[in-house]
């Protein structure tokens, strides 16, 4: 059971209150048993945050307040600011210049970096009538995996060779869930493998993935040799944010000298039968598209293709593929439905085969129809419900619109030209097809140059995804796409590319 603690404060939009909630705070960061270097750290974000809802969020000697709610585990404390006054976008803020700073101008973006200096995460939800929050997150003092280890021990595993596959001597061994002694191993095999550029950056500190695993938040399976009981190789169902109710199967990898002796078959079985028993209704995992190794094993473990992300992460070159890896990695997006569904869905009348085709094809059971009503809404507000996630590391983003006003255009046009101007490369819009009013503007959104990617299921949503490339080359027929509908989807998104055109 996840041990949360939360506690909340709804206060004045007055600072005369700022002691009293740094305060408050302060009281939970110790008892994180976090230092009071961390802990002033802390401060000086959550300070920033405040002062911008007091000072920007509401109108002069308006009559409002706000809530601070603080969520304690024994992994991350995070502090949640929400109000309901004026949206406000991160991405407007000009990046801070220390060059005009001494020149005597304004700080302008100063409280910002401060902010993003101070915590470990930083991220901002819009909400529409639902106001905004800004969520600081520190995490509780654990040992990242280097300092488990001499330097020896954590350089990157040799590659064996091997001259023919009758060379490899089949290895004895046994999987079963994450045992905690065998966490810093996991860790420590993460790093050997991925070096620092694993984006869940949990798996390299063991206390992480052992509270992890006891809250529910991952469920992580190793392999593990009959002969010594040295781990071969790791997977785990991720069951945070919005994996909580769909998980993606990753944080995957064996051994070099262990590999092509079937671990990650026997991880996924184990893992699906642990999905089945909590009633998971599916999973997703994703495959690289610059080899086809990764796809034959999702295909291998019955999961089918829905969705192809084109130029989501930074390029990935591969020993031997140098020349295959020169642009931005393309992804596919792999579902296995684990409980039957019956849906009820919508589709613009240019996209409909092709969506029925991908239901078909991850074999959920959905009526399509086309939207009777063309942009009604069913409140007829004029605010959207809109979220941005944007991955730093990857330079891609998400765009979540989660209900449709009448601004819908205009606000989602806004949004990508701010997330260009910033350099984002790659942009994914996801609309619920289970809401009429929300599938309207798809034809709206392909005018500002989105584009069909497929489909992604989710429990209470069912997705449409649309992709923006933000003046990234591809070149599709670099894109190696194995299973007949793969090849068949990649024609339709390639189709659909208005850069293609």
């Amino acid at each position: 059971m996840n041990k949360k603690k939360i506690s909340t404060m709804h206060l004045p939009v007055d600072i005369s209150y700022l002691p009293a909630a740094q305060a408050f705070i302060n009281e939970l960061a110790r008892l994180a048993k976090f230092s009071q270097k961390d802990i002033t750290f802390f401060n000086v974000a959550v300070e920033e945050a405040i002062t911008n809802v007091v000072k920007h969020a509401f109108l002069p000697d308006e009559d409002a307040a706000f809530d601070i709610i603080c969520e304690l585990t024994p992994v991350e404390f995070k502090v949640i600011i929400r109000d309901k006054g004026l949206p406000f976008d991160p991405t407007q803020v000009e990046d801070f210049s220390p060059e005009q700073s001494l020149d005597g101008n304004e700080q302008v973006g100063l409280g910002f970096r401060l902010m993003k200096g101070s915590v470990d995460q930083l991220s901002f939800h819009n909400m529409g009538y639902g106001g905004k929050e800004v969520h600081l997150v520190k995490f509780v003092d654990q040992k990242h995996v280097e300092k488990y280890f001499q330097k020896s021990e954590m350089e990157a595993f040799e590659q064996p060779t091997y001259k023919s596959k009758k060379e490899r001597v089949k290895i004895p061994f046994h999987v079963l869930l994450l045992q905690q002694k065998q966490a810093i191993e996991i860790s420590q095999c993460a790093y050997r493998t991925y070096g620092y550029t694993y984006i869940m950056e949990n798996i390299y500190y063991p206390d992480r993935l052992i509270e992890m695993t006891r809250t529910g938040e991952l469920i992580s399976a190793v392999a593990v040799c009959d002969e010594n009981n040295e781990v071969m190789g790791h997977c785990a169902l991720e069951r945070f944010g919005r994996k909580k109710d769909i998980p993606e199967m990753g944080m995957a990898f064996t051994k070099p000298k262990f590999r092509g002796q079937g671990c990650m078959t026997m991880l996924n079985e184990l893992l699906t039968e642990q999905a089945k028993e909590k009633g998971i209704k599916g999973m997703f995992a994703k495959g690289v598209t610059t080899h086809p190794y990764s796809q034959k094993a999702l295909l291998r473990s019955r999961f089918k293709d829905c969705a192809i992300l084109i130029g989501l992460s930074p390029p990935k070159t591969f020993e031997g593929m140098e020349e295959q890896g020169a642009q931005r990695e393309t992804l596919i997006v792999c579902y296995f439905k684990l409980i039957d569904q019956d849906l009820k869905i919508y589709a613009t009348p240019d996209h409909k085969d092709m969506i029925e085709k991908i239901y078909q094809n991850i074999g959920i059971d959905a009526k399509v129809l086309i939207p009777e009503n063309s942009k009604t809404g069913s409140t007829g507000m004029v605010q959207s419900d809109v979220e941005v996630e944007v991955k730093d590391l990857l330079n891609f983003a998400n765009i979540y619109i989660n209900d449709c006003g009448e601004n819908i255009k205009l606000e989602i046009d806004q949004r990508v030209r701010e997330l260009c101007q910033k350099k984002i490369e790659t942009i994914n819009l996801y609309l619920d097809l289970c809401d009429e009013n929300s599938v309207s503007y798809v034809a709206d959104m392909e005018d500002l140059g989105f584009f069909f990617a497929g489909v992604f299921p989710s429990d209470q949503k069912q997705y449409l995804v649309l992709q923006y490339l933000n003046n990234v080359p591809i070149d599709y027929n670099k894109i190696v796409l194995v299973s007949d509908f793969a090849q068949e989807l990649g024609q339709y998104v390639k189709g659909c590319d208005p850069n293609q055109k």
